[in-house]
């Protein structure tokens, strides 16, 4: 099984976003600023990226695709509006199906969460609906084969300041994961891969994500978890804290510079795990 990760796309602003009463919120203001001088030119190029994305996926010829969020800048309806059929559109490219989880500038603010649920309905299925915390909507389940599961958690939260880009996860979602992780159906499985937006090691006040300590507890002691997140723009491994469980960002599909992907195939037990970069105006492998 051949499995294709990306994320943190950042579509740029599509013509007459900017024409709207909540470009005015008091965390968008700054950001637009930020945008306009610096941010927006490292993601001008990102339709194109994407674009190259499904012939990379098509020539992998990838079974299933996760999508750990980030398609916007931040969070408008004419940005979802825009994005939304360029994802779904890429999602397609599996074979199987597709996983995808919000990131922190696609739930920006508090009105934002509502255009996410309404324009990025790809890759939100879930063949174990009972498994959802109540009046949330995750985690949600896809059993991949008999031997793997991929799980995906919601742990983008909307702000009101700008400088803050935290992430968390709710009691409820966490006493949720923990019974899908403790079920016969999900525990005797030999890959368990856990999407999320964020690195679920980085705790911050402001930039990494709250209440790591709890869902670590959560996750100690478990055999053949995995975790696939975005957030940070660079493509890296580590393994969580306290733990032998392997945590692999995707990077950031279109910064400019170090635009990457990864590419998972199951066999073993355990993940074979590559990168793609953006090399001649296409993805490839690193050392292909």
């Amino acid at each position: 099984m051949k499995i294709l990760h990306f994320g943190d796309v950042h579509l740029p602003f599509p013509p007459g976003a900017w024409r709207t009463w909540a470009i005015w919120h008091p965390k968008r203001v700054p950001a637009v600023v930020n945008y306009l001088l610096r941010r927006g030119r490292k993601y001008a190029d990102g339709e194109r990226k994407l674009s190259a994305l499904h012939e990379f996926a098509r020539r992998e010829a990838v079974d299933w695709i996760v999508y750990t969020g980030d398609s916007v800048n931040m969070g408008l309806a004419s940005e979802f509006v825009h994005a939304g059929p360029k994802i779904a559109s890429m999602l397609g490219e599996a074979k199987q199906g597709a996983m995808a989880t919000p990131g922190n500038h696609d739930w920006y603010t508090s009105g934002s969460p509502g255009n996410y649920r309404r324009w990025m309905t790809a890759g939100v299925e879930n063949d174990w609906p009972e498994a959802e915390a109540k009046g949330e909507g995750w985690p949600k389940v896809r059993f991949l084969d008999g031997d793997s599961v991929l799980v995906g958690l919601n742990t983008a939260r909307p702000h009101w300041a700008f400088w803050n880009s935290s992430g968390g996860i709710s009691e409820r979602q966490l006493e949720a994961l923990k019974r899908v992780l403790d079920d016969p159906a999900v525990a005797g499985r030999r890959y368990i891969l856990l999407a999320t937006h964020y690195p679920l090691d980085e705790a911050g006040a402001f930039h990494g994500m709250r209440g790591t300590e709890r869902l670590m507890r959560v996750l100690a002691g478990r055999k053949g978890v995995s975790i696939l997140h975005g957030h940070n723009h660079h493509a890296y491994q580590r393994v969580l804290p306290g733990t032998d469980i392997p945590l692999y960002c995707c990077g950031s599909l279109t910064k400019e510079g170090d635009e990457s992907c990864r590419v998972y195939e199951l066999f073993g037990g355990g993940l074979n795990a590559r990168i793609a970069r953006w090399k001649n105006a296409r993805f490839a492998v690193e050392g292909e």
